[in-house]
């Protein structure tokens, strides 16, 4: 898990302007834009990379140790992985993602002075718990009330290869 989350400055500039165009394909910029502000905010809330979204299966070989996310419709959102840290650093369609990695080939784009958000990841134990409210074993719990409404010829109706079974 990262300890912290580096969201280039340059990112939220890109995420605005793909959430203004309008390029026919059914608002696909501005759903891409949205898709990478979830991603961004489950790493910030300690979700590992792999269940934050749908990765490429392989880290690109131009950039050591980067993450690619598929936003769909050709977008991509690139991210570097260093221990302990990840860095946010490129989001946009196919072409331009092809051209930032082509750039940026055996470098360490992240270990330049760029301005940068920093956000500590929250960690799995310091975040509140998400309670199931169970029934009691003593109390039992009575579900006659859910299944009120269902008549037995509807129940037959279902599971008619059940009934006839028997």
């Amino acid at each position: 898990m990262a300890a912290q989350v580096h969201v280039y400055s340059k990112i939220e500039r890109q995420l605005t302007d793909m959430m203004r165009q309008s390029n026919g394909r059914a608002d696909a910029p501005a759903i891409a834009a949205q898709r990478a502000r979830e991603i961004i905010d489950r790493l910030v809330q300690g979700i590992t990379p792999t269940s934050c979204g749908l990765m490429k299966p392989r880290a690109d070989r131009r950039l050591k140790n980067s993450l690619k996310f598929n936003l769909g419709s050709g977008f991509r959102l690139i991210c570097i992985k260093e221990k302990p840290d990840i860095h946010i650093m490129f989001v946009g369609d196919h072409d331009s993602c092809d051209a930032w990695l082509d750039h940026h080939t055996r470098k360490k784009p992240h270990k330049t002075t760029l301005e940068a958000d920093t956000f500590k990841v929250i960690a799995a134990a310091a975040r509140p718990a998400e309670k199931t409210i169970l029934p009691d074993a003593d109390q039992g719990f009575d579900d006659t009330a859910l299944f009120s409404d269902i008549s037995q010829e509807d129940l037959r109706r279902v599971f008619s290869g059940l009934c006839s079974a028997g």
